[in-house]
């Protein structure tokens, strides 16, 4: 059913009062779902949220009946990148024209929220800020954002671009730092640009050309220098590691969430356990991969060799970590190119389930831990009273068919209609 776009304007005065009602509410606690059920909402907050008979609507109350859908928290993905690419060409990020780029990134936020994203963490772009600021505004319309800004690679590492000279690397983004001394002084650059969060590479990667992704950078003595600058003013550390090592040494350096994780072993979930550190798997990348195999689009060489190599290990690494008890965040890398384009960021809840997780831990991970990632469960990532009223219908039930998840036919974004059927 299509679904159209409205923008509602906050009211001026008293706070407007709605009540959503529908036949399931998922409250992204992982509780069993609610049947026949009411979301009151006052202003930008829930206010109530229960059965029809125990919850009462109040007489002022405007009523948006969603009739058999599935209302749920509005989907947060911890783990994209908004840069306005459309392309898996290495050097389109630096010809692209400055203005195209943000164009694209801003067509791309919109996307997002129209399929029922409303909070999203960027990874590392060198235009998330200003987009944050652009929607904090509403200059621009699309999700809350939460950005790493320029993330942080060592000389050679998985940030670093590696046909370009050391200098233009900087100018384009990436702050190179090496020995603990110098990772202070990038990490210290990154929270004066105003970081929300430090985003770093301990392993090399896929879309790095010079380094594998089973090969350990930065070390855990320059890994704790970030940590101690981020975690000195409240801020969290997110680590880029796939091979098991840069995941250990960025464990022992004190990061908070590890991105991709390929190549875990035993030890590297352990160490997650007794550290209380979330994994973000991106694990929709493993369809994309596979998709490359047959469609490679302009992917070089190097990178559908490195795709390959990734692909038999993703789904146990995912299944030993959700096993052993893991919190685990959904986020699927998507940064705007064919087969991860910007709109279809729920492929990382449906790719789990696929591969072996229940819907509702599927849909947890996408909802409460994944706010819980971010740092900002006071605030979203579940429908309680006193959160942010970041509110989501679908058409279908995704604890029956969790491909329900890309069927979005209604959001709301602090209190805000942004969508409706």
């Amino acid at each position: 059913m299509k679904s159209s776009f409205i923008l509602e304007r906050k009211p001026e005065g008293d706070a407007e009062v709605k009540a959503l009602i529908a036949s399931i509410i998922i409250d992204g606690t992982g509780a069993e779902p609610i049947r026949n059920g009411i979301v009151i909402i006052e202003g930008e907050k829930i206010s109530e949220i229960g059965p029809r008979g125990e919850v009462q609507i109040p007489s002022n109350a405007k009523v948006i009946d969603l009739e058999k859908r599935t209302i749920m928290p509005g989907m947060i993905d911890a783990h994209l990148h908004l840069m306005g690419v459309r392309s898996y060409n290495p050097a389109e990020s630096i010809i692209m024209p400055h203005d195209l780029q943000v164009l694209r990134a801003a067509e791309d936020c919109f996307k997002l929220v129209k399929a029922g994203f409303t909070t999203v963490r960027d990874c590392g772009s060198s235009i998330a800020l200003s987009l944050k600021r652009g929607i904090n505004e509403g200059s621009i319309l699309g999700p809350r954002v939460y950005a790493a800004g320029r993330p942080l690679s060592q000389t050679a590492g998985h940030g670093d671009i590696h046909f370009l000279p050391r200098e233009d690397v900087i100018s384009h983004g990436v702050l190179l730092c090496d020995g603990p001394d110098d990772c202070r002084r990038a990490a210290r650059e990154a929270l004066r640009d105003g970081s929300d969060f430090i985003k770093i590479s301990t392993s090399g990667g896929v879309g790095s050309e010079k380094d594998n992704p089973w090969e350990a950078q930065f070390t855990v003595d320059e890994i704790k220098a970030i940590t101690y600058e981020a975690h000195n003013v409240g801020k969290r550390v997110a680590s880029h590691a796939q091979g098991a090592l840069g995941v250990k040494n960025a464990i022992l350096g004190g990061v908070d969430s590890i991105e991709h994780g390929y190549f875990l072993d035993e030890e590297c979930v352990e160490l997650m356990l007794k550290h209380g550190v979330y994994y973000v798997p991106t694990f929709a990348l493993i369809e994309a991969y596979k998709r490359s195999v047959q469609t490679p689009y302009d992917m070089p060489q190097w990178r559908l060799r490195k795709q390959k190599m990734c692909i038999e290990a993703m789904p146990k690494s995912l299944m030993m970590a959700y096993e052993a008890g893991v919190k685990i965040a959904a986020g699927p890398d998507y940064f705007g190119a064919p087969l991860r384009a910007h709109g279809d960021n729920a492929d990382e809840v449906i790719a789990m389930v696929r591969y072996g997780m229940k819907p509702m831990d599927a849909i947890v991970a996408a909802t409460r831990n994944a706010a819980e990632c971010i740092g900002i469960e006071k605030m979203v990532g579940t429908l309680t009273p006193g959160k942010e009223a970041d509110v989501i219908a679908l058409d279908g039930n995704p604890l029956e068919n969790i491909e329900s998840v890309k069927y979005v036919a209604y959001v709301m974004k602090a209190g805000s209609t942004f969508l409706s059927p």
